[in-house]
């Protein structure tokens, strides 16, 4: 039986904050691409709605663009929700660890940062 894994030290803990906080930076990047996007696409169905309901005539075509923007409506709300919980994700996982809500976190950009180094056998 391996021996019980030693408990992180202030150091160890504070790298590994530093680097769930860009992780979660970039995760919050990408989101608000996605919403972007997301805005983009239900503005184009929207309009192409508009042009099809110009037109007298039941269209199925309106049916099937009115079902497509409901549902990327649908989509956006949650994918903002997912954005929503990441942004405060940083602030939970600082209580996690006992970091007071105003201490800076150690720098750890030079060359022995976290960005150069693997942590414990993780993925860099």
């Amino acid at each position: 039986m391996p021996p019980p894994a030693s408990p992180l030290s202030l150091e160890a803990i504070a790298t590994r904050l530093a680097a769930l906080d860009a992780g979660q930076a970039a995760m919050n990047g990408a989101l608000r691409l996605v919403l972007d996007t997301l805005h983009v696409q239900t503005t184009l169905l929207r309009k192409l709605g508009e042009f099809a309901a110009a037109d007298s005539a039941p269209s199925p075509l309106l049916k099937t663009l009115q079902g497509l923007t409901a549902a990327i409506m649908e989509l956006d709300a949650s994918v903002g929700d997912v954005e929503r919980k990441f942004d405060g994700l940083a602030q939970v996982l600082r209580v996690a660890f006992g970091v007071p809500p105003g201490e800076a976190l150690p720098d750890h950009n030079g060359p022995d940062g976290p960005q150069g180094t693997t942590m414990d056998g993780e993925g860099g």
